[in-house]
């Protein structure tokens, strides 16, 4: 029998309403207006993401919310921190007298609330009312049945839940950041290979290889493509062709098209910065242009990386919503290579497209997979419905899609890297190089303050040396108005590193959260461009790291400490980007490796702790004979 099923069999279960073992509130208005872009708690309304921050709460954190009014009523989320409830959203707090008659952690209790009502929020989207603002009612909430178990199988239950979320969370996080960083290296090498300097390079090496003599050439684009309006597509029939907007598909088709050539599609109005390449007949209206392409002096696909590279935001002649003319983008220069260049090009970043979508693709199925495994075991747990040879045939299905999903991610990554590495080579970087830099040639340093500062009980955390192992753990606050007097207030992906004593432990800044920080540390901002900020804690921590520290720190002072003028000359052999990534990948899984070894090897020792202690007694427990 399987785990699930010793968890819950015989397991005796009392189901009480919602309403019956928690308090639910209705929060209070807020006025949009009266909002602070510094404020430093959410507001907590009728919609999924935060409404803005103000400089108030009215919750604790770790309260349980549910979306009232508007579109998206029902949502369910577990807020962490102390915010303000809206006025169309309510708070649901366990019931202190359910806790006390029934023994339970409030915390596990407030989990297990949770995970419930997540698993009823579909049901509680369905049941919205109203034809103007739907909402949920208070009376339809509280009606929601609730389990009630014994204090152990409810922490194991809540435990195992838990673990889930957890993973599902890590898990998007994770292949976001993968997405953002291929992302940001096709951008990077889209701009160089559309660079002049690029254009020009590539014309030359040609020319040794061929009797043609390539010439780069700057044109407007109206001499190679025509700009065209769009029309209402209302007054056409229905049919397969798709209609288009400044935002993409509109989702309606028709039975004309107004063009069927390959083309560019470019807003006139809105999203302006969102330009399309379309290959098929297609029906476009008034906010959007679509362009009549000369494909004997440009290839359609290279116009439109051409038009994705720049920056046509700089061209809106509305500064509330942005507005394109044709007058304005017929006059828009662009670099125009020959036709062999061009190919040679478009042939690359479409490599780059496809993997990116690829990579796309994979991200949605992943997480969505995860949430279905989360949402069948949650089901299964909080309904107390166990059949032990479908939840197994279920994982077995599950398994093997994993598996053949992971394949496919490695193949990617692998696949991902030699076009990587081709088009460095393409380009003009060369993947594997490197040379030696100064810290101050990509990186800015900044002092902490040098008063010892008069601690509150809240407020703005303050950080030292003492607490560079955990910076988000310090027990040490300042107030708000000593905070305001630092000129230089640290922002994501900027790295502490500590000066005095203890000199060269790192420390990343991980948001944008206000952190106060003392002298015995500095702050370290990379230029990203050039080096990575996980990239540079390692190199510094690393052994030439410690090295070039000892060169410069202070000896003889006591403590020990190097001053901060000293900090910029570090030096250190700074690769390519792509180079620093893959380096910290694997820097990434060693760590990781270490870190489960320190908390392994505790656990193995006091095994062993045990063991001896049994055979301890085993052999000393000597029978005595009558």
């Amino acid at each position: 029998m399987r785990k699930m099923d010793e968890l819950l069999k015989n397991e005796k279960v009392e189901w009480r309403k919602l309403g019956e073992v928690s308090i639910i509130s209705k929060g209070k208005q807020f006025n949009k207006r009266d909002m602070l872009e510094d404020g430093e708690y959410p507001v907590i309304n009728g919609g999924i993401s935060v409404s803005g921050y103000i400089d108030m709460f009215n919750s604790e954190e770790n309260t349980i919310t549910v979306s009232q009014g508007g579109a998206s009523a029902g949502f369910v989320n577990f807020i962490e921190q102390k915010f303000w409830l809206g006025a169309h959203a309510f708070s649901v707090i366990p019931d202190d007298d359910i806790i006390k008659n029934y023994e339970y952690e409030y915390d596990c209790f407030n989990r297990l609330l949770f995970h419930i009502l997540k698993m009823n929020q579909i049901y509680l989207q369905d049941s919205k009312v109203g034809a103007g603002i739907p909402s949920v009612s208070k009376n339809e909430l509280s009606n929601i049945e609730i389990p009630l178990t014994s204090k152990n199988t409810q922490e194991k239950i809540v435990k195992t839940l838990d673990k889930f979320t957890n993973y599902v969370t890590e898990l998007q996080a994770e292949l976001q950041a993968e997405l953002q960083a291929r992302t940001k290296q096709y951008e990077y090498y889209r701009d160089r290979l559309l660079s002049e300097d690029y254009l020009n390079i590539i014309s030359e090496k040609m020319n040794d290889f061929s009797k043609k003599q390539y010439e780069l050439k700057t044109v407007f684009i109206e001499e190679v493509a025509k700009i065209r309006n769009g029309k209402d597509w209302k007054s056409l029939g229905k049919g397969d062709i798709p209609v288009y907007g400044s935002g993409g598909k509109m989702g309606v088709y028709v039975d004309q098209y107004a063009y069927d050539k390959p083309t560019v599609l470019i807003p006139r109005k809105g999203s302006i910065q969102n330009v399309f390449y379309v290959d098929e007949p297609f029906w476009n209206v008034d906010t959007i242009f679509y362009t009549e392409i000369n494909d004997e002096k440009i290839i359609p696909k290279y116009f439109y990386y051409s038009i994705e590279n720049y920056d046509v935001s700089k061209l809106s002649t509305d500064s509330t919503r942005p507005s394109l003319t044709q007058s304005i983008l017929n006059k828009v220069k662009m670099d125009l290579p020959p036709i062999e260049i061009q190919n040679k090009v478009v042939q690359i970043l479409d490599k780059f497209q496809s993997l990116l979508s690829d990579t796309k693709g994979l991200l949605p199925q992943e997480i969505e997979q995860r949430q279905k495994q989360y949402e069948y075991y949650r089901e299964k747990l909080l309904k107390f419905d166990i059949e032990g040879e479908t939840i197994s045939r279920q994982t077995d299905r599950q398994t093997d899609r994993q598996t053949d999903r992971q394949t496919d991610r490695q193949v990617i990554s692998s696949d991902y890297f030699v076009i990587l590495k081709e088009v460095a080579d393409i380009v003009g970087v060369k993947l594997f190089d490197a040379e030696w830099k100064s810290l101050g040639e990509f990186c800015k340093c900044y002092d902490g303050t040098h008063q010892t500062p008069k601690y509150t009980n809240e407020g703005i955390p303050f950080v030292s040396v003492q607490n560079i192992k955990n910076i988000y753990g310090t027990d040490k606050f300042i107030s708000c108005e000593d905070f305001e007097k630092y000129k230089i207030k640290p922002r994501e992906n900027d790295l502490f590193m500590t000066r005095i004593g203890d000199i060269g432990t790192c420390a990343i800044v991980k948001n944008n959260d206000n952190l106060a920080y003392y002298v015995t540390l500095t702050l370290l901002r990379p230029n990203q461009n050039i080096v990575l900020t996980r990239f540079l804690k390692y190199m510094i921590e690393s052994k030439h790291g410690r090295r070039e520290l000892d060169k410069r720190i202070l000896h003889m002072a006591n403590p020990i400490k190097i001053n901060l003028g000293e900090i910029p000359k570090l030096r250190f052999l700074v690769p390519t980007i792509p180079v620093q990534e893959y380096i910290v990948s694997i820097l990434d899984k060693f760590d990781a490796l270490i870190n489960d070894v320190s908390k392994g090897i505790p656990k193995e020792i006091e095994l062993r702790l045990k063991q001896y202690e049994y055979y301890r007694d085993k052999l000393l427990d000597f029978k005595r004979s009558n």
